[in-house]
């Protein structure tokens, strides 16, 4: 504990997962009299860097975003000052789930080793990193958690993150994510083929319905600036890295994944690259099972799917004036029926630090 003055913990959150364990951890600091900042990084502004002359200990918080890290926390990682020696470690929550009494664990891929990777580069010496399985908030995929199952999830992973943070303030190295190290690398090319295209398929399934006022909420609360206003709509760009917060905020309850409209694009991007990938095949008298042409044909692929998804989704944007159609999207959204809970844990209540020496921003 001696050998740091301070503390900094960065963090990005969607619906506040990240955001708790990041609070529990400055919490068990405070109480052992250790100075502590919390950040988050949302756009990547207004942020404290550590100050280099006072030892400090610097720790990540993130959500698992296709089995690797937020990209924005990747980005922020990336662009961290170099290290000079300084201490770090890494904790990503993942979707975790509950059968009757059992908890479920969900899977980091690259989300943990990525990272780590990089701050090793950079020159920090990682002495813990460990996974969390709060409750998934892939309201893209299933409803939201029942709150009674949301708070048995919550109170198992506050004492896992405090034991965590004990050890690692004690001078312990506590590598616990290299346990399900086998799986993870076993699905750590999902997270590739994700970052390289999956997540910005994902970024055009999210849409305002008929019941948004324009009121502003999602635009101003999305960490990485996604949301634009366009033909007074709100409108996802690419960028956008499905962190379900504006989903899960909206008052109105007026954002939807929209499933019918995301297999309609998936329908019309295969045929059109099944299309593409013949031609090409037929005119330059190529060997489909060469393994180079496998590897361009999946480069076109992957290219071919984020364009016509942008094109289609800018097109049904402004459909989306035409009465028939708004109703047709919201009806084959599945989050638009009534059991379709949202989540959302980010309430400032839900952890505050207990500690009077409270010396923290976020």
């Amino acid at each position: 504990m001696e050998k740091w003055k301070s503390l900094y913990i960065y963090f990005i959150s969607g619906t506040g997962n990240a955001k708790a364990s990041s609070y529990w951890i400055a919490d068990e600091a405070q109480k052992q009299g250790l100075k502590t900042s919390v950040q988050q990084i949302d756009r990547l502004e207004n942020i404290e860097m550590p100050d280099r002359e006072s030892s400090p200990l610097i720790g990540f918080a993130f959500p698992t975003h296709g089995f690797n890290a937020a990209p924005i926390m990747l980005r922020f990682i990336a662009g961290f000052p170099r290290g000079m020696g300084h201490d770090v470690f890494l904790l990503n929550t993942r979707a975790g789930m509950k059968l009757y009494k059992i908890f479920l664990p969900g899977m980091s891929g690259v989300a943990l080793l990525l990272p780590a990777f990089i701050l090793w580069l950079k020159g920090y010496r990682c002495i813990g990193f460990r996974p969390v399985d709060l409750p998934s908030n892939w309201i893209w995929l299933h409803p939201g958690l029942r709150t009674k199952v949301i708070e048995s999830i919550f109170s198992r992973c506050e004492k896992i993150v405090r034991k965590f943070t004990r050890k690692i303030l004690s001078g312990e190295k506590v590598y616990r994510g290299l346990f399900s190290i086998p799986v993870d690398l076993l699905i750590s090319p999902i997270s590739l083929g994700y970052y390289a295209g999956g997540r910005f398929f994902l970024a055009k399934t999210f849409i305002a319905n008929n019941k948004c006022n324009n009121c502003g909420i999602c635009i101003k609360e999305c960490p990485t600036s996604s949301i634009k206003l366009v033909n007074k709509r709100p409108y996802w760009r690419l960028t956008c890295e499905s962190c379900m917060r504006c989903l899960n905020q909206c008052p109105e309850k007026a954002i939807e994944s929209a499933h019918g409209m995301a297999i309609a694009f998936w329908i019309i991007f295969t045929a059109v690259n099944t299309e593409i990938i013949l031609l090409i095949i037929n005119t330059l008298n190529i060997s489909p099972k060469s393994w180079w042409w496998w590897i361009i044909s999946n480069i076109i692929s992957i290219g071919g799917m984020v364009l016509i998804t942008a094109v289609l989704y800018y097109i049904m944007h402004y459909a989306m004036g035409i009465k028939p159609v708004r109703y047709l999207v919201r009806f084959t959204s599945l989050t638009t029926l009534p059991f379709w809970r949202r989540y959302n844990y980010s309430k400032e209540k839900k952890y505050p630090l207990s500690s009077t020496k409270r010396n923290t921003t976020s």
